[in-house]
C-alpha cells in the first residue's frame, strides 16, 4: 500500500510542477481545481446532451433517409399505424 501511495504522490508532485501550482497558496490551488472541474463537467454535459443528440439526428437522417414514421421517434401514432 505504501508503494501505491508513493506512486500517487510522485505523479501529483509532477502535476504541480508542470502546471506551476506548487507556487500558489492552498486556497488558490483549490479554487483552480474547482474551476477546472466545473468547466470539464459543463463540457461533458454539453457533449452528452447536445452533441450526441445532434449526431444521432444527423446519422438517422443519413442512414434511414426519412423512412421512419413520426411514431418511431416518440411522436403520437396516427390511426393508420395502430
Amino acid at each position: 500500500m505504501r508503494a501505491v501511495w508513493d506512486f500517487i504522490n510522485y505523479w501529483y508532485f509532477r502535476y504541480l510542477l508542470v502546471t506551476e501550482l506548487y507556487m500558489v497558496e492552498k486556497w488558490e490551488r483549490v479554487m483552480f481545481h474547482i474551476i477546472v472541474f466545473t468547466l470539464l463537467f459543463i463540457f461533458y454535459l454539453f457533449n452528452t446532451t447536445i452533441v450526441v443528440g445532434l449526431v444521432k439526428m444527423v446519422t438517422d437522417g443519413i442512414f434511414n433517409q426519412g423512412n421512419l414514421s413520426q411514431s418511431e421517434y416518440g411522436g403520437i401514432a396516427s390511426n393508420d399505424e395502430l
